[in-house]
């Protein structure tokens, strides 16, 4: 008799090196204590469980710094597709990432996440009794059959439901669309588990070649993309408009400001909430034609990356620059005028994978001025959010603003300073400490003195199919 094995589920349970499992539990740890997992971790409205999973613009790799977390959920995924699904290899991206907190009593009921690739658990904390992740049988006929002809039974073939329990440094992974729920913590402690979707990164679309030019043979390219690649949202020429940058950019009066120094040392300001139409500006400055800048002879620019720049001039009255005035007058009591008499937007995207997390550290203009400070307003809508701006110390001198060892250390070893060739730069661990980072929230402006050193903040490859956009000015007193 021959017997095959239809309509199979396969389910990944791996458990990851103690090595591994230390310090990711000892990075979390950290998290929970910071402001920032106070903010996102809240009660589910229909659970008991407390989760940042209704906070989009959260992640956890981020957030508490995962990256061997990520790379392992990564490695898996990609294992998981090829060997075992028998797949073709494709490249991969977490595209959410949250955090769940089981106290004691707390359980979760059935769903899946219909929508995603490959959706996996990681139990941080699992003591014992706290409760199993089950996956029932999908299959709704045969789990009915079971029921009426009571042939349900404890082999894999007769079983309605799997459970699989958690361990600390366990990893469940399995296709998005299956059905799951969390029994009872039934423990006196609490169980934490980090829960993560991921989806297959797009590729990039190579530029549709000009009459007369023959179609380059593969279209599509997963891995690398040429210089000339460029993914643009789809656009008309029939749908750029003219408009008023001061209607497109106005501003809510109603301002909340929040007071958020890094580590009791740097004074950032944050402004939430502070457009009035941050999804219209989005769409103009995301499909606007954008110039290269920082573009120097065998550099990364148009290679590894687009690095480009749109720039607006200020027609005043504008509410952008008054708000900015108010609130630097109200938190730093200064007095202030534009930089100069526009203002730019910032258009970043990726072309291969990114090299490090951040760009190069620096400071902005310090010379002749008495004190300048830096605006920086997040454009991205909410789930293009990755990262935001990052604060340094130079760890030569211990310093977060210019002083004579960082002056000095450059002289030495241009790689330190942003020259333009790299957007990245190289050996960054060398030479600089991160302090804190500010979120990218859509509509957010950041406000910073601009001596303190500083960078645009990159947790994930996440910036292939559209732009990371951040407008950008100075006001000096």
């Amino acid at each position: 008799m021959s017997v095959d094995l239809f309509f199979g589920v396969p389910l990944v349970v791996q458990d990851v090196d103690p090595a591994v499992r230390e310090a990711i539990r000892a990075k979390v740890s950290a998290y929970l204590q910071s402001a920032g997992a106070k903010r996102d971790i809240k009660p589910a409205p229909e659970e008991s469980v407390a989760t940042s999973y209704y906070r989009p613009e959260a992640s956890i790799l981020a957030d508490a710094g995962l990256k061997e977390l990520e790379a392992v959920v990564i490695d898996t995924a990609k294992a998981y597709l090829e060997r075992t699904l028998k797949l073709p290899p494709r490249r991969l991206e977490v595209e959410r990432a949250w955090i769940n907190i089981f106290e004691p009593g707390a359980q979760e009921a059935q769903h899946s996440h219909d929508g995603s690739l490959l959706s996996c658990s990681y139990y941080v904390e699992a003591p014992e009794g706290c409760g199993c992740i089950v996956l029932p049988d999908p299959i709704g006929a045969r789990r009915s059959y079971r029921e009426f002809t009571k042939t349900a039974g404890s082999d894999l073939l007769t079983r309605r439901e799997i459970a699989v329990e958690p361990q600390p440094g366990r990893l469940v992974m399995f296709e998005s669309w299956m059905p799951h729920y969390v029994q009872c913590n039934k423990s006196d402690q609490v169980r934490i588990s980090i829960a993560m979707n991921l989806r297959e990164a797009r590729p990039q679309v190579s530029a549709t070649p000009a009459r007369g030019e023959e179609a380059p043979a593969t279209a599509v390219e997963p891995q690398r993309a040429s210089a000339a690649s460029v993914a643009l949202p789809p656009a008309r020429s029939a749908d750029a408009k003219p408009f008023l940058f001061n209607e497109l950019f106005d501003v809510h009066t109603d301002l909340k400001l929040s007071l958020e120094p890094i580590q009791n040392a740097i004074p950032t300001t944050v402004i939430d909430d502070f457009l009035k139409h941050p999804e219209e500006a989005r769409d103009v400055v995301g499909r606007a034609p954008a110039a290269n800048w920082k573009h120097e002879k065998g550099g990364k620019n148009f290679v590894d990356y687009y690095d480009c720049r749109l720039r607006f001039p200020i027609r005043y009255p504008n509410g952008m620059i008054s708000a900015a005035q108010h609130v630097i007058r109200k938190v730093y009591e200064l007095n202030t005028r534009p930089a100069d008499a526009s203002v730019d937007v910032n258009w970043f995207m990726q072309i291969h994978e990114k090299r490090a997390d951040f760009a190069v550290p620096h400071n902005d203009m310090t010379d002749k001025v008495n004190r300048s400070f830096t605006c920086i307003l997040y454009l991205n809508r909410r789930e293009e959010c990755s990262g935001g701006t990052a604060f340094f110390r130079f760890r030569k001198s211990g310093s977060l603003v210019l002083d004579e060892p960082y002056a000095r250390a450059i002289r030495e070893d241009s790689r330190i300073a942003e020259t333009g060739l790299d957007y990245w730069g190289g050996g960054a661990d060398e030479w600089w400490e991160t302090v804190g980072t500010v979120d990218m929230v859509p509509g957010r402006l950041l406000i910073f003195p601009s001596e303190y050193f500083h960078a645009a903040h990159h947790p994930q490859n996440s910036f292939y199919e559209f732009p990371r956009l951040t407008l950008a000015f100075w006001m000096v007193s």
